[in-house]
């Protein structure tokens, strides 16, 4: 398939959006991430735009669209754009019992409104900053350092996460994720930094895992930038015997230690274009919550020393790319061609100046380029926990 470039897309995006809109790259014409300015996401997509805003990230993996105006941007917003690109999923964290209807003990329900996740972001520093409107939806997880902050806490630095995708560990992964970016914070007083690097407790990784795989694992940005891994280039320069082997490997993913769990391929091909990458290709990617995955034929110790010189091959300098993240930014990223790390954070905080704050939604399932979706509600009640659909009044073309 003849691949499109930087130029190429641009004019397309310059006839369905108009002669104002640039689309430059985040590293360079050969790597992934690409930045396309001059949308206003504001407003509603037409099914030609959304359309070639899916196969740019089909394309690019990663897409960042600058200068969203906060005084008239909306989280419903983003959540329209995402419907574009899945089925939004709620998160857990907006419930207040979500583990007890999980089990099957109670019915569903929202956390109080004095105890939901905007409501005490917009406490920590009354009158310097506020959640924006809609920031309460089932569906966005607010990304914030603010939930246990205020002016007379003591500030404390977080270590970064696990290299992971989201949700790989379903049946239907998570396809694709989304941040508004609502603040981000300019203090730099460790050496130049946001924070030092703060490195995970003893036993975070491995005890076993290679020095430069570790190495690796730990390169993280100290600015509260999300790092990037790039799984299509990766698997693309592998030779062709090794792709060959990867292709015809099957891992067994699952959510508890004692799961059954489902055999996925280790590669995925992108249906509409092709690309193949290596899907979350790492042992420990969900700390100690999420079972380690297992090639089907081998051991765990043998499928460890498997993912660990995939995770390594990945983590390569060359597939890395860390993404600033600015003030009415919406960045969009596949997690089938990427690898993604939250890094070292100020996760309490006593100045305003210190604020971290972020909306973020992710989707699984098929893009649709005209809105509502048309899922089936089999589809809703088997992939989508709990079951979830967008109001209409989110995803409507005047809202």
């Amino acid at each position: 398939m003849h691949k499109k470039t930087t130029s190429s897309f641009e004019a397309e995006l310059k006839q369905l959006f108009g002669a104002h809109v640039r689309l430059t790259c985040l590293m360079d014409e050969k790597r992934m991430g690409r930045r396309i300015s001059g949308i206003d996401l504001s407003q509603a997509l037409n099914p030609d735009q959304a359309l070639l805003l899916v196969e740019l990230l089909d394309s690019f993996s990663i897409l960042t669209f600058p200068g969203q105006n906060q005084e008239r941007f909306k989280v419903r917003y983003l959540e329209r754009l995402a419907n574009h690109f899945g089925a939004p999923i709620p998160h857990p964290k907006n419930y207040a019992n979500y583990m007890a209807y999980q089990r099957g003990e109670e019915s569903l329900r929202p956390k109080p409104f004095a105890e939901q996740t905007a409501t005490v972001c917009s406490n920590a520093f009354p009158g310097e900053v506020a959640c924006l409107e809609d920031a309460e939806s089932p569906a966005v997880y607010i990304v914030n350092n603010l939930a246990q902050s205020g002016p007379d806490k003591d500030e404390r630095i977080a270590s970064g996460l696990h290299w992971h995708t989201d949700i790989e560990f379903e049946p239907v992964p998570l396809s694709t994720s989304m941040f508004y970016v609502h603040t981000v914070p300019g203090r730099r007083d460790h050496d130049g930094y946001w924070v030092r690097n703060q490195l995970p407790e003893e036993g975070f990784y491995h005890p076993d895992s290679d020095l430069e795989l570790n190495e690796r694992r730990l390169a993280l940005p100290l600015n509260g930038e999300t790092a990037y891994a790039d799984t299509a280039a990766a698997f693309r320069d592998l030779p062709e015997e090794k792709r060959c082997e990867l292709e015809n490997t099957t891992v067994r993913r699952r959510l508890k230690k004692n799961d059954e769990g489902w055999l996925v391929p280790l590669v995925y091909t992108n249906p509409r274009n092709g690309v193949k990458s290596l899907h979350s290709p790492i042992w420990a990617s969900r700390g100690k919550n999420i079972a380690p995955a297992q090639v089907e034929g081998l051991s765990p110790e043998q499928s460890r020393l498997f993912f660990d010189d995939l995770e390594k091959h990945c983590l390569d300098p060359k597939y890395r790319y860390d993404h600033v993240h600015r003030q009415g930014d919406v960045t969009i990223w596949s997690n089938l061609a990427t690898l993604h790390n939250a890094p070292p954070a100020k996760s309490v905080i006593n100045s305003v100046e210190d604020a971290r704050l972020m909306y973020r939604i992710s989707c699984k399932g098929e893009p649709s380029y005209t809105l509502p979706r048309n899922d089936s509600e089999v589809w809703i009640e088997s992939n989508i926990t709990p079951p979830y659909r967008s109001p209409s009044a989110y995803v409507d073309s005047g809202s």
